[in-house]
């Protein structure tokens, strides 16, 4: 048994699929394909039922995994103590973050700083991230999770209101400030129910006594500003996230009472490490 088998096996039963467990390690879906079924052949045993829907560890592949997630919880520990013995000339810092631009600029931030740290940032929904830090997978997490586990410690990086996203053919477009009844008299388009804004945003809506029936749902950031671009309908977003475009226009909200609150975060029980403590010192320009 080899480890670069077992770290497969953890990257796939991880993952949900060989395809992404591929991309997590930085190999080819054959490599990781080949590095299980020697593992399976070796002990003459069947970790994973494939079938045409993705794969899931069978019970034994389970059993397996919980002992997995032990050794790569320890090879981080123990990569990041010996981090912390030395300076911060080199090194690397597994990230992942709910969207790309905020993590970027404190990336950027930190690599002025230090240039020789290597930083992998992945991007994922919220709740992923906090778990990708709470097994260890990552090192920290940039998301607008809310930080409610014991075991993480976090710094805020940003707050910010949300605020209509509009077509800018829409006649409300040259409003200066909407409400959320006079937003909801137009075709309204939600978010996937794991974002964080589409959470914040029916908190609102719940508070006003509003009821809407979306025309759309779209998965994603992106997707929602297309979708606003081609006149489908409006939508909501952190005031900060907002992309300038000649087809959208962003108009504050003035009766929102809550704040997108989006967070550096770690787990608080992990041995100290430099380049994390560098990370978590670092001032946004």
């Amino acid at each position: 048994m080899q480890y670069a088998q077992l770290r497969a096996f953890h990257a796939v039963a991880e993952h949900g699929g060989f395809s992404k467990a591929a991309q997590a390690l930085s190999l080819t879906q054959p490599a990781i394909s080949d590095h299980v079924r020697r593992l399976e052949q070796d002990f003459g045993v069947k970790l994973f039922e494939r079938g045409p829907r993705g794969v899931e560890p069978t019970e034994l592949g389970r059993r397996l995994f919980s002992v997995t997630r032990q050794m790569v919880s320890c090879e981080r520990d123990a990569r990041q103590l010996l981090d912390s013995a030395s300076g911060l000339e080199s090194g690397t810092l597994s990230l992942a973050a709910d969207a790309p631009d905020l993590a970027v600029k404190l990336i950027g931030a930190f690599r002025k700083q230090h240039p020789g740290i290597v930083v992998t940032l992945s991007i994922a929904n919220a709740a992923e991230c906090m778990q990708r830090v709470l097994s260890s997978t990552v090192d920290a997490a940039i998301t607008a999770a809310p930080q409610v586990h014991s075991r993480l410690e976090a710094r805020v990086l940003r707050r910010d209101p949300l605020v209509a996203m509009v077509p800018s053919t829409s006649s409300i477009a040259k409003k200066r400030k909407l409400t959320y009844a006079e937003l909801v008299q137009q075709p309204v388009i939600f978010r996937e129910a794991q974002s964080v804004t589409q959470q914040l945003l029916e908190i609102e809506l719940v508070r006003q006594s509003l009821q809407v029936e979306p025309v759309l749902y779209v998965d994603g950031r992106e997707a929602l500003e297309e979708a606003i671009a081609q006149g489908m309908g409006v939508g909501v977003i952190a005031s900060a996230e907002f992309n300038e475009s000649r087809r959208i226009r962003m108009i504050p909200l003035q009766d929102c009472q809550v704040e997108m609150i989006e967070s550096l975060t770690r787990l608080a029980e992990r041995p100290a490490s430099n380049l994390l403590n560098a990370l978590f010192a670092t001032e946004l320009g």
